[in-house]
């Protein structure tokens, strides 16, 4: 289960990009926790004011993401985007950091900062490219490792923040932190990573930037957006909806929210690790399923929930689920353009606005029809219908090449 790190830390390059992945991760984790609490709590943002930032920041990050997964592909080297990327992730962090207003604020969360989250993107896609020599489950194997890195990061950070600066009353501290994240991938874009041996030139076999576009509009790629979208969003609707049926309706305390989500990321890590290796026996179509109808299981076990130790009890096998759901996914895109990683790895912030569009809609029709209990059914619904379109377009798949 653990031979992927042996073969990570037997690659610098790949080394040092899980370093850089987990600075990353850390960025997040220090700073979107307490997104809302700073804006609105620290620094006097309006309720509306603020639901547009997110509005337009998600926006913005799917745009350029998407963007300059494409136009990687195009010019053979992600090395200086990373460079620019990282660098603006130093300007819009620090920013805020030094200078914390509502107007600072909102200029670098919804302007500059969108870039940086392109680096996700970016180095999932150089670490790929480092792993094109290997066989094709040793390759997935380390990308769902990797993927666990990330969460890891975000165990270790938003605890780490909450603990030192939860009794000063301001977070504003953790955007100097993740400047200083940010700063780290930049010193390592710079000074670590390989240089291109000669002048990168375009990728003869990459399509155009507007003919890839066109590739993630077909018909059937729409349909595995959408399919892995709605099994994903299931993850955000159960983050919505647990904690609101453990304290609103069943008595429990706020510590207890906090206890249980700590514990669920902490069990979330090695079972990626596992998922990670069953990738060298199995069929990564059929473990997405099982953990899709496993997720909708659990989904549906909340609503019968009538006690706090009940929603504790179900966070193990609800761990264990959503473990595979946020590793497997990066991998089943980018198998689909295997020459291509940067457009496969674009799926990631396109699967991340749809999942959370899908999240939104299902917690505003389910809280208001039918209760915080009784929304846990529409993630349950949500988990086979994307099951029931995963499998037919792969189906379709398999008689076209048949044919």
């Amino acid at each position: 289960m653990f031979s992927s790190f042996g073969q990570i830390a037997g690659r610098p390059q790949l080394l040092v990009l899980s370093l850089m992945i987990f600075a990353q991760g850390s960025a997040f984790g220090a700073t979107i926790p307490y997104l809302s609490v700073t804006a609105i709590g620290t620094l006097g943002m309006s309720d509306q004011a603020y639901s547009l930032l997110v509005l337009v920041s998600s926006v913005a990050a799917v745009t350029i993401s998407v963007s300059l997964g494409i136009l990687s592909d195009m010019l053979g080297d992600r090395r200086h985007m990373l460079i620019v990327m990282s660098a603006l992730g130093v300007v819009g962090y620090g920013a805020i950091y030094l200078f914390p207003s509502v107007p600072v604020f909102l200029g670098a969360t919804s302007l500059v900062i969108p870039f940086f989250y392109a680096t996700s993107s970016l180095l999932f896609a150089s670490a790929r490219l480092h792993t094109g020599d290997m066989e094709p489950t040793d390759a997935a194997s380390i990308n769902a490792t990797l993927r666990a890195i990330v969460s890891a990061a975000w165990v270790l950070t938003p605890a780490g923040l909450g603990l030192l600066l939860g009794a000063s009353g301001s977070m504003i501290g953790a955007w100097g932190l993740a400047a200083l994240f940010c700063l780290f991938i930049l010193v390592c874009a710079v000074f670590v990573l390989t240089k291109p041996t000669s002048q990168p030139v375009r990728d003869a076999n990459a399509p155009g930037f507007f003919a890839a576009l066109r590739e993630l509009a077909a018909r059937d790629m729409l349909i595995r957006m959408v399919s892995i979208a709605a099994i994903t969003s299931t993850l955000r609707l159960s983050g919505t909806i647990w904690p609101l049926i453990l304290t609103l309706q069943l008595g429990g305390k706020t510590a207890d929210v906090g206890l249980i989500a700590g514990m669920t990321a902490l069990i979330e890590i090695p079972f990626m690790l596992m998922w990670a290796h069953l990738l060298k026996r199995h069929n990564i179509i059929g473990i997405i399923v099982t953990a899709a109808l496993g997720y909708g299981a659990y989904m549906a076990a909340l609503s019968f929930a009538s006690a706090p130790w009940h929603i504790y009890a179900l966070a193990l096998p609800g761990a264990a689920f959503a473990a595979a759901l946020l590793a497997l996914p990066l991998n089943y895109f980018q198998d689909l353009f295997p020459g291509r990683p940067g457009l496969g790895t674009a799926f990631l912030p396109i699967n991340s606005f749809l999942g959370n569009g899908l999240n939104a809609a299902a917690f505003a029709i389910g809280s208001h029809f039918f209760g915080y209990s009784g929304s846990s059914w529409l993630g349950t619904a949500l988990a086979i219908g994307g099951v029931i379109g995963l499998l037919s377009v792969e189906r379709r798949g398999v008689r076209a090449a048949i044919d």
